[in-house]
């Protein structure tokens, strides 16, 4: 249990240096928990290779994270999740339940779809100036 600021810090500290530490998980141990552990479609999600150890597998849900992201949704539509290949971590947290499909609340969707589209802004923007 914790709020977005603390649930977002703690799954930045495991794909990258947080207040001068290291990550909590190295490369190999970190393939090992985004790598799929029990094979089939989940029967509560209806997601195939949903669950990894720990945690749930978020590509599926969310398109525009890297196949290795990872992290768990929580009681009244909260996500949290760690994207290891654009080095994001994220976390949304709800005061009121959601009524759904299983995962996080909806609008997980346009949030995550929009800190993507600033992301891919940022690195075009980036890419250009770099060749200037």
């Amino acid at each position: 249990m914790g709020n977005a600021r603390g649930l977002a810090k703690l799954y930045a500290a495991t794909i990258g240096e947080i207040d001068g530490r290291p990550p909590l998980l190295n490369a190999a141990t970190l393939a090992e928990f985004t790598k799929p552990h029990t094979p089939g479609v989940d029967a509560v999600t209806g997601e195939r290779d949903h669950f990894l150890l720990g945690f749930e597998s978020l590509g599926v849900r969310y398109p525009e994270l890297g196949a290795d992201s990872f992290g768990h949704s929580g009681s009244v539509g909260a996500q949290s999740f760690a994207d290891p290949g654009s080095g994001i971590a994220y976390s949304y947290t709800r005061r009121r339940f959601t009524i759904g499909d299983g995962g996080g609340a909806p609008e997980n969707r346009r949030l995550i779809g929009a800190v993507m589209r600033v992301i891919a802004s940022r690195k075009v923007s980036e890419d250009l100036d770099g060749r200037r």
